[in-house]
């Protein structure tokens, strides 16, 4: 709710106006695990300032404040009839606020309170005035900015956006945020601003470490909630109350307007298809402009990872090109799109059979939402440390292709590439004769086989958990042996014949094994590998299937 502006307090006693704890209301505190302690100090700060605001006012509100603050004991609190019943929840923290019995509303709503306040903020006397860097205009500057709250893994009590506090970070003699002079004016309004913003659901997702606020210019509810639907389309689920959704980490959040969840979603589909996203969605102002602000925790401050401003149109199209260069062929259990959020977690490592996303870069969420949000190449940390996390874990999954295949798609494009890019399609690409594409290929059909050789049995190990991060950087050294394998492999396998032509068709494509793959053809191995995976499990027509059967 809107209150007085309370004071930003690290240590001391400074008693806010109209509310505050109960240290400074009741005069009591209680830490876990520990007995009540009077707090008079904070208390008598708390009686001084409301009777210096509220003492020349006449309004019933305001003699009953002071009337409670000469007349309350501290140290009768506990036992008090009033309090009894809810004791406990008062312990726990939390702010109270003051009500006149038998009015409506709140006492510092009440207008007489109102202007006494007003008075005592406008009549305040200001030794620092300058031009504000936010307005431009001569006015008094802010000391000290109020702390933001709601920035995942920031402190509880928040976080300065604006804070100096060492002499190493002063220039010309000036003290504190003077030497960013910001007004009060601005300084207040931006934080208010903020903190509404991380307060509501609407307007806020997390990135890797990054929380991200959004907001358009002007009333566009709907815009609003297809933003946020585009940049995490996994967070909302189907519930039984229909108004809530359950997010990632088990919080409860309010439901996003289902006409926007369904808009976005089919606009998804079709963009899977190859289908431009902007042009699946109508009925929306495309020219409102959106702003986008990625705050990260520093320590007791907030550093911000990204600033973003555009239209809505112009956002589909690059967000709809992130969709398009991420589509890749998915397994027949799997559906749906990959989150920013989700590619992010990724490259971080497994921990206890969980990839645990805590352990990402802290960075990477950031660079690749600037990169989504500006249709720029996407961050080569994450592409290198991808493939690395490839060839340490052995293991393929369809999230980390479809990185890699958009981050190749776009390198292409942007170079002006249009053959190259046309190379990278959401499944297997019969034609294209890219000598590490073919290689993934060929080290998928001898996988292929020898597990058709097990016949349904465990294998312990397969060639994948022994030699793929070599076969994909060092090929010339592990292939010659693969291929010998493969022989025993096949005359084991019920349908040998047609492996052994799968393969000799790949090979005969071959000019020989490369020693060395460099980064660029890595991940041309793992798309190529992947796409030769998923066309084994491809339902065929019955005239294929027919054809095989004569092959066989």
């Amino acid at each position: 709710m809107d209150i007085p502006r309370q004071v930003k307090r690290t240590s001391g006693v400074s008693a806010n106006f109209m509310c505050d704890n109960s240290g400074y209301v009741l005069g009591v505190v209680q830490k876990k695990g520990k007995p009540i302690e009077l707090a008079d100090k904070k208390f008598d700060d708390m009686q001084a300032r409301h009777e210096e605001i509220l003492g020349n006012v006449d309004d019933p509100g305001a003699r009953a404040i002071l009337g409670f603050f000469s007349t309350w004991g501290p140290e009768h609190a506990e036992e008090h009839p009033v309090l009894q019943p809810v004791w406990d929840e008062i312990m726990r923290g939390g702010n109270l606020i003051f009500k006149l019995d038998g009015t409506h509303g709140f006492a510092h709503q009440r207008p007489a309170i109102h202007k006494a306040w007003e008075r005592v903020i406008g009549g305040a006397s200001h030794e620092n005035v300058g031009h504000c860097l936010v307005t431009g205009e001569y006015a008094p500057v802010a000391r000290i900015h109020d702390s933001v709250k709601g920035v995942t893994g920031a402190q509880g009590t928040g976080a300065a956006l604006v804070s100096f506090n060492l002499d190493a970070f002063t220039s010309y003699g000036k003290e504190q945020n003077i030497n960013a002079p910001v007004s009060e004016e601005a300084a207040f309004g931006y934080v208010t601003a903020l903190n509404y913003l991380l307060r509501s659901d609407r307007h806020r997702l997390r990135i890797g470490d990054t929380t991200t606020v959004f907001w358009a210019e002007k009333p566009a509810y709907l815009e609003e909630d297809m933003l946020a639907e585009l940049l995490d389309p996994t967070s909302l689920v189907d519930t039984v109350d229909k108004t809530k959704a359950l997010t990632e980490d088990g919080e409860t959040r309010l439901r996003r307007d289902l006409q926007a969840t369904r808009m976005v979603r089919d606009a998804l589909d079709r963009a899977a298809q190859g289908k431009s996203l902007e042009a699946s969605i109508v009925g929306v102002d495309k020219d409102v402009r959106f702003y986008i602000l990625g705050l990260a925790p520093n320590n007791a401050r907030l550093s911000v990872r990204y600033w973003h401003v555009d239209t809505f149109g112009n956002l589909l199209e690059k967000i709809g090109q992130h969709y398009s260069d991420m589509a890749i062929i998915l397994p027949p259990w799997q559906t749906g799109s990959f989150a920013v959020w989700m590619i992010a977690n990724s490259i971080a490592p497994v921990i206890e059979g969980k990839r645990d996303g805590r352990r990402a870069s802290p960075l990477l969420g950031g660079a690749l939402t600037r990169a989504v949000l500006m249709g720029t190449h996407y961050p080569q940390g994450m592409y290198t440390a991808l493939l690395a996390r490839l060839r340490a874990e052995q293991e393929v999954s369809p999230i980390q292709v479809a990185v890699i295949k958009a981050c190749l798609v776009r390198s292409a494009r942007i170079s002006g590439s249009k053959t190259k890019e046309g190379n990278y399609t959401v499944s297997l690409n019969e034609e294209w004769t890219n000598s590490a594409y073919l290689l993934g290929r060929l080290f998928a059909t001898l996988e292929k086989v020898q597990q058709d050789a097990a016949s349904g049995a465990k294998l312990s190990a397969t060639i994948r958990d022994r030699y793929f991060g070599a076969a994909s950087a060092t090929p010339r050294n592990v292939f010659p042996v693969l291929l010998r394998l493969a022989q025993h492999h096949i005359g084991k396998a019920e349908y040998g014949g047609i492996a052994d032509r799968q393969i000799e068709a790949i090979v005969g494509r071959l000019d020989g094994f490369p020693a060395h793959l460099n980064l660029e053809e890595q991940g041309n191995f793992v798309l190529g590998y992947y796409h030769q995976r998923q066309d084994f499990y491809r339902k065929r027509s019955p005239e294929t299937q027919e054809t095989a059967g004569e092959g066989q």
